[in-house]
């Protein structure tokens, strides 16, 4: 019986782990649903991401219907950039 405990609780700790480790991190990786490293504005909007929601329109600097992180990247440097802040590579 001690046995079967044994193996039932490492099998049930190797798919916890296995299922911890597939999940995405970032708020970016929880919202794009699809995993096209891109936000539509739905998924920025569903994914909980406020800002991103909000400022949509100025983020999606080329104008694709879909925000990218380097595109993201830009906007936060370029708000940083007008309040005399370094902006982050």
């Amino acid at each position: 019986m001690n046995v079967l405990k044994s193996l039932l609780l490492a099998t049930s700790v190797a798919l916890i782990a296995s299922v911890a480790s597939a999940a995405p991190t970032s708020k970016f990786a929880r919202a794009d649903v699809n995993n096209d490293k891109a936000l539509t504005e739905a998924e920025a909007c569903a994914g909980k991401m406020s800002q991103r929601c909000k400022n949509f329109a100025a983020i999606n600097l080329n104008k694709d219907g879909a925000v990218t992180r380097s595109e993201i990247r830009a906007y936060k440097n370029a708000k940083r950039a007008a309040k005399g802040l370094p902006t982050k590579p």
